[in-house]
């Protein structure tokens, strides 16, 4: 076998440099070559590398995928809405439950008056009539009335959530019109159910109330505390734990 006249002494001086140094004319001769090859972006370089990488899982990554695409096609054909509860319907025989009455008023309140139907679903009005479409109940309690003043919770039932809520408009517009109420939003204020609004002032032929009218899907809530001179905090206190209670009541 015949080498090249001059292998044998490359060979020894490269050697004698050590095994980590090459000779300058071989270094020299792989750059010219370098520069003579197209060359590839690091991006390809890395995404070639990535690829290589996850090709083993490339079975596994597809069936996450389609597992994927199928979830998101269920939801969009009309799959359950995931974290989102589906609103309670509420029905008349659930009032007295999520009032206060007899059954679930705190120490220190007691029911004196109970009022139903029409007759309820109007009295918090000045004049004239709550809409009618629709509306199935209402009922209203007084707790600890006097000539002074005292407690009052109200609710009114509808078929939908869209008459409810039409029902809601209406209300506060007759506390916030001239010819109603008159009264302003209280702000920052407390916030019940799917629409909320505040209000403090005189009104129901009272000098002083503190009024918490909200609706959760198809009915609607009022808590009252009415008084002749002004509405002391720990009153206007006890009426907001109150509200938040027949709000829980109602979800």
């Amino acid at each position: 076998m015949t080498r090249e006249p001059d292998f044998d002494q490359l060979l020894t001086s490269w050697l004698d440099d050590g095994a980590n140094v090459a000779p300058e004319r071989f270094v020299w001769a792989a750059l010219e070559d370098v520069e003579r090859s197209a060359q590839r972006g690091a991006w390809r370089a890395t995404l070639e590398g990535l690829l290589m990488h996850l090709k083993p899982a490339a079975p596994i990554l597809g069936v996450a995928a389609i597992a994927v695409a199928g979830l998101a096609l269920y939801v969009a054909l009309g799959g359950p809405n995931i974290g989102t509860p589906t609103p309670r319907t509420i029905t008349p025989g659930d009032l007295p439950q999520i009032i206060l009455t007899d059954a679930n008023a705190p120490d220190g309140l007691a029911v004196d008056a109970t009022t139903t139907s029409e007759e309820a679903l109007n009295m918090p009005l000045r004049d004239g009539t709550m809409p009618l479409t629709g509306f199935q109940d209402a009922l209203m309690t007084n707790l600890n009335s006097t000539d002074a003043g005292g407690y009052v919770t109200w609710s009114a039932v509808y078929e939908t959530a869209a008459q409810a809520e039409a029902a809601f408009d209406f209300l506060v517009a007759e506390h916030e019109s001239d010819e109603g109420w008159g009264l302003e939003p209280l702000s920052p204020a407390p916030a019940f159910g799917d629409a909320s609004v505040t209000y403090s002032g005189p009104a129901y032929s009272f000098d002083a109330a503190r009024i918490h009218v909200w609706r959760v899907n198809n009915l609607l809530l009022a808590a009252v505390y009415v008084d002749a001179s002004a509405v002391p905090d720990a009153d206007a206190n006890r009426l907001r734990t109150i509200a938040q209670g027949m709000d829980d009541r109602a979800h």
